[in-house]
């Protein structure tokens, strides 16, 4: 399955979330939305790649304060990311939909 160009590869539904970006790259979620004044549509403003682990992160729960252009504040960032983590259900599974091509059946032996 494919990523988002670099990272990980998109896992499965329902699979470990791997930090592949995909679901942030093709839509910026709901708090992307009314909090960034996203569109409905990707790329997520504050989807962030960590070089050094190899995969995206969502700014809005590492460095929020960040995103939402308020001063730097460590303590704010921990309980506004703990919050937008538990909303987005960050570390629960992958949430895209697999669209992969549909498989083909073999014909019958009769």
């Amino acid at each position: 399955m494919a990523g988002v160009g670099r990272g990980p590869e998109k896992p499965r539904f329902g699979e470990p979330c791997n930090g592949c970006g995909y679901c942030c790259a093709l839509q910026p979620c709901a708090i992307a939305q009314e909090y960034l004044g996203a569109e409905d549509v990707g790329p997520c403003p504050a989807l962030l790649f960590d070089h050094q682990d190899d995969r995206f992160r969502c700014g809005m729960v590492v460095s929020p304060t960040r995103f939402m252009f308020l001063p730097p504040d460590a303590e704010a960032d921990l309980i506004l990311g703990t919050m937008f983590a538990e909303m987005l259900a960050v570390g629960r599974g992958c949430d895209s939909e697999d669209f992969a091509a549909p498989e083909t059946e073999e014909p019958a032996h009769g």
